[in-house]
């Protein structure tokens, strides 16, 4: 490549990069197109339930109750959309004129005919339900063993997140566990069964059959997420009277006694956790990004003669505000903040109040005052977090990131420091855009379609100890595995260019990278 094709490689990428965080929603691929090209030949029930199903993770002879079974049957043909009750809600600036109703149409329409069979969502009698495959063997937390995070067999929730003590509440002396499930309706379950349409060769691409559109969930696409935790009464006095559950979850909370190893640490057994925080999250083509993420959080102080009905609605976004600053909106790192400025979501003002007060230490709202769950990470945002969702999968966080390590970004202390790459982390990327340059497809808003690939590929492109051996005896390797192999070369090469850029070499020639030898 010459000095010329170099920069204009680089001018062309910076292009794309910027204008996938700054791109609008785009007019959606139709259903007809949709449904033309979609593969009718599809197999399906295949996928995994739980963490080591089959192999020692099954429940034990002495379990009597139900066991969780992936709603995997996914259609090949696109569901008309419904009439959904948000669409009656008008739209202004890019979200909704009244935005409480529409949060709260998204949370009836998620729990319709759900409630009433404990979210076993294949026995709901008023529409589909579909789950993620993959998430049995899934490594979100625990990163250092393998597949540890992956599903529990009661009701099929994956380990989440660990929540330190004093997160929740002053009370709250020790870490608790966050154990979720996500259920996808017919719309989003078209667009997942694309992807896994050959179970042992997914295609991230075909999110959208259609190549020439963006690669989104079809509009009408809904999520609904249930956030349970082990924290009770003691530690946290609001989740009294709580929906509470039995899971298969660790029976010890802390991660850095998790993590140390060996992996018998990570021991399960039937535990109870109690529901904190359901996420709704919705494809509306009216939207300014095209997605909508709104909150829930739990109050057992709020009137309602439900756990379901005591669930107090804390906000919804529709953007991210990406040109507001975190000094434009806070003081300091510990605030005060205003969102006067955050014109790009709902916060229930009443509600962050209520809960905020001790000894509870809920902190509701993220980076700059956007919107984040009760056991989310407080420097973070809804949006924010669900944008960067993609293969190959990318920190979710500027902290998480290398160059956020480089530039020894702390959110803590300096969250006001180093805005030109923090707020590429509160941009607002369009429906079926990419977040990064670094990466080949959006997943689209969803951080389990990003993660269940990337658990595919953690035990489906690595080589055993005989196949390395013997390499006429080893089956194909799914086509996203030769895809990664490339594009890891392609960064790699990219980040040797850069570093050899400009630099003369014999006769003042360009000087070849490594990788160009």
């Amino acid at each position: 490549m010459t000095t010329r094709s170099r920069t204009l490689f680089l001018a062309i990428s910076a292009f794309l990069f910027t204008s996938a965080i700054l791109i609008q929603s785009a007019e959606a691929t139709d259903d007809s197109t949709r449904n033309q090209l979609a593969r009718k030949d599809c197999v399906r029930g295949t996928f995994k339930d739980f963490y080591r199903q089959g192999q020692g993770g099954d429940p034990p002879t002495s379990y009597a109750g139900r066991v969780f079974k992936l709603s995997q049957d996914y259609p090949n043909h696109l569901p008309p959309m419904e009439d959904y009750p948000w669409l009656k809600i008008g739209f202004e600036n890019g979200g909704p004129v009244d935005p409480r109703a529409y949060l709260q149409a998204l949370l009836d329409y998620g729990l319709e005919g759900n409630v009433d069979v404990d979210f076993y969502v294949e026995d709901n009698k008023v529409r589909k339900w579909y789950g993620m495959p993959w998430m049995d063997w899934n490594t979100e937390v625990a990163s250092d063993w393998p597949g540890t995070d992956g599903r529990e067999f009661v009701h099929g929730f994956t380990h989440e997140f660990d929540s330190s003590g004093k997160t929740l509440s002053t009370l709250q002396n020790d870490f608790v566990d966050t154990w979720s499930g996500a259920y996808l309706n017919d719309r989003a379950g078209f667009g997942v069964g694309q992807v896994y349409c050959d179970p042992n060769n997914p295609k991230p691409g075909a999110l959208n059959p259609d190549p020439a559109g963006l690669n989104n969930f079809p509009n009408g696409s809904f999520i609904i997420k249930l956030l349970f935790s082990t924290v009770n009464e003691t530690q946290l006095p609001i989740v009294k009277n709580a929906l509470e559950w039995k899971a298969h979850v660790f029976v010890n909370d802390d991660p850095s006694w998790r993590n140390k190893g060996p992996i018998s640490r990570f021991e399960r057994a039937i535990g109870a956790i109690r529901l904190i925080q359901i996420d709704v999250s919705v494809r509306d083509d009216r939207s300014l990004t095209g997605w909508l993420l709104g909150t829930f959080g739990y109050d057992g102080n709020a009137q309602g003669d439900t756990p379901w009905k005591r669930m107090v609605p804390l906000g919804l976004q529709w953007g991210n505000n990406p040109k507001v600053a975190f000094a434009e909106t806070c003081a300091g790192p510990d605030g005060p903040c205003s969102r006067e400025k955050l014109t790009e979501q709902w916060i229930n003002e009443q509600a962050v109040k209520d809960l905020a007060t001790p000894p509870l230490n809920f902190d509701h709202l993220g980076y700059g005052g956007r919107l984040a769950g009760p056991v989310d990470n407080a420097k973070a945002s809804c949006m924010g977090c669900h944008q960067t969702a993609g293969f190959p999968n990318v920190a979710i966080l500027p902290e998480f990131s290398a160059n956020g390590a480089h530039l020894k970004l702390d959110a803590s202390l300096r969250p006001q420091t180093e805005q030109s790459f923090r707020m590429m982390y509160y941009g607002n990327v369009a429906s079926g855009a990419v977040f990064s340059a670094s990466q080949l497809y959006s997943s689209d808003y969803s951080l389990q379609l990003s993660m269940s690939l990337q658990n595919f590929m953690s035990l489906r492109c690595t080589e055993t100890p005989r196949e390395k051996k013997s390499k006429d005896s080893r089956a194909p390797k799914p086509e996203i595995c030769g895809q990664f192999v490339q594009w890891s070369k392609a960064q790699k090469k990219s980040i040797d260019d850069l570093l050899t850029f400009g630099s003369p070499g014999p006769e003042g020639a360009p000087r070849r990278s490594k990788a160009s030898d």
